[in-house]
């Protein structure tokens, strides 16, 4: 049976540093439509394995339950987060719920037993009278605003201060690794459990409220050689940079840049040198960076998927601002942008396959030279300058003179080769037309499913009036304005599904379309294959006069023409 989710909303007390307070469930009814009775709740298996997650992503562990206490409206619970430094997105996790960010808390749970709360409605919730828990959740969106959570500890204020030795001597081995460096401080100021007298000398500054944590400092200066704590050049350059961007006061910034001057008049540090030495890290950054590339189909198929992951994101922005009645302009600013990107896809995508098609580049051939027909025997010139710009006009001058070149004729393996890439040319330009039809389809399904939602948005909106009508309404009217809330209920139900059917046919489309770009790269590539195979035979064809050529050759010219010209249409 499929979990269900339910979410709930925090609120505050106080508790330790790394300890939330929760209430998982209530025993109202919920936006789902449910009501689980806490007394009919089986804890077995969760009590097993408490594992609290963050936004049902079960990659995603933040930490445990404890203190699992069933009451009569209610089930609470205390949610204790990994130790800092375990996991980084328990670390985020649970500094926003510290901070009020987060506020919900989301269950997963299976129903076993339970009775419809309205006989007449069967499928439009039931009330729990047994129901298994799956797991716990901290997420941003609530369902359940009947519930009420407690939350968070005020987090300890800071007390950073300037934490390095003022007298510790200059290492001039000129390498630098800050993590490195950081671990030799602990270890050399008594390891796990270190002597924060000892450690706060080897960093630039450090939290004076909390000094037995490591995460407490900040900006490693020195580390330690042959014993001795040692502030190489490289460290004072590298707390330098880092020291605007460091979050701490600014009157604790300017005591600890005035370390650094010092420790810089020390090491012989001038501006000259400074800078000689960040040009130096530039050139070796420069020499390790990828090199910039042309973009290519390859980049059109990376951007379908961005334009994909940018239609869940508006659905799930719609749907939020709809649960939450906030007005929110999210889901219109994330409609516009995709738009934009669709735009981007379409153009891009014609742009890319134009230039592959046009032959851009191939084997060389391209715009210069565009008057030096010497090469081309006079009965071939007329067909060459009738092309219409220099890319066409340099391609048929390379084929002209692969198959002319000296007097020569076609063999007939090379006119089988050049059959062979007129036949690629023509698969390509097919598969770039269904390739741009498939990118059309994205578009229009893009706007039947903003439609879809739209139609939703607004049977929503009026199946709350019809709600609120028959709440006010005389018992002899009462049944009218359900029936009603049932149409638009209905309604609802059908445009949901169209944004379903929708959905999977911009998925299909987008399959199409990207099946279509790497359909047209191949058979560029092999009629690109045959071209070489033409030039790499050229000793195989006869030779004879310039008015003695073939019917064969001339034929082969007039297709690949046709080819091209269906390659830039």
């Amino acid at each position: 049976m499929a979990m269900l989710r339910r979410f709930v909303p925090a609120t505050i007390a106080t508790l330790g540093d790394r300890e939330i307070e929760i209430r998982m469930s209530t025993a109202q009814r919920a936006r789902d439509g449910h009501i689980l009775e806490p007394s009919g709740c089986d804890l077995t298996n969760f009590l097993a394995n408490p594992i609290v997650l963050f936004s049902h992503d079960v990659t995603k562990p933040v930490g445990t339950a404890s203190d699992v206490a069933v009451e009569p409206d209610c089930i609470r619970a205390k949610v204790v987060f990994a130790p800092a430094g375990v996991s980084p997105t328990a670390d985020e996790v649970c500094g926003l719920t510290k901070a009020g960010v987060l506020r919900g808390v989301s269950i997963g749970f299976n129903i076993l037993d339970g009775d419809p709360i309205d006989p007449a409605r069967p499928r439009a919730g039931l009330r729990a009278t047994s129901w298994e828990l799956y797991e716990c959740t901290i997420c941003a969106i609530p369902v359940d605003t009947g519930a009420v959570v407690t939350a968070r500890a005020v987090a300890d204020k800071a007390e950073w201060k300037v934490g390095a030795a003022r007298d510790l001597p200059i290492d001039d081995s000129g390498e630098w690794d800050g993590q490195e460096a950081q671990d030799s401080i602990f270890e050399h100021a008594g390891g796990d459990d270190f002597d924060p007298v000892k450690a706060r000398k080897g960093f630039l500054v450090y939290n004076a409220a909390k000094p037995e944590l490591r995460g407490s400092y900040k900006l490693p200066i020195a580390r330690v050689v042959d014993g001795e704590l040692k502030v190489p050049k490289e460290a004072i350059r590298a707390a330098a940079s880092r020291l605007p961007q460091t979050d701490i006061p600014d009157d604790v910034k300017e005591e600890a840049g005035k370390v650094l001057d010092a420790y810089k008049k020390k090491a012989k540090i001038g501006d000259d040198e400074e800078e000689r030495a960040l040009a130096a890290r530039r050139r070796r950054m420069s020499g390790v960076q990828p090199q910039p590339r042309l973009r290519g189909l390859y980049d059109c198929a990376m951007l379908a998927y961005l334009l994909d992951q940018a239609g869940y994101l508006h659905s799930g922005a719609a749907m939020e601002a709809e649960l939450e009645g906030d007005n929110s302009a999210v889901p219109a600013m994330l409609g516009d942008a995709l738009q934009k990107l669709g735009a981007a896809l379409v153009a891009m995508t014609a742009e890319e396959v134009d230039e592959l098609l046009e032959g851009h580049n191939v084997d060389g051939l391209g715009a210069d030279d565009d008057d030096d027909d010497t090469e081309v025997p006079a009965a071939e010139r007329a067909f060459v300058r009738a092309g219409k710009t220099p890319r066409i006009r340099a391609w048929r001058r390379g084929t002209a003179a692969i198959r002319t070149r000296a007097g020569r004729v076609l063999s007939k393996a090379n006119a089988a080769r050049l059959d062979d890439a007129h036949g690629h040319l023509k698969r390509a330009a097919n598969h770039a037309a269904k390739a741009s039809g498939h990118i059309d389809d994205v578009g229009e399904h893009h706007d039947a499913l903003a439609d879809a939602h739209a139609r939703a948005m607004t049977a929503h909106d009026k199946m709350a009036d019809a709600i609120e009508a028959a709440n006010g309404s005389a018992p002899a009217d009462v049944a009218e304005k359900i029936a009603k809330v049932q149409q638009h209920h209905r309604a609802i139900g059908k445009h949901l599904d169209a944004i379903g059917e929708r959905a999977a046919a911009i998925g299909a489309a987008q399959d199409g379309a990207e099946d279509a770009i790497e359909g047209a790269t191949r058979a560029i590539r092999e009629a690109r294959r045959s071209i070489r195979s033409v030039q790499d035979a050229a000793g195989d064809d006869a030779t004879v006069d310039d008015n003695e050529l073939d019917d064969r050759a001339v034929a082969h010219r007039r297709r690949e023409a046709e080819a091209l010209a269906l390659a830039v249409a």
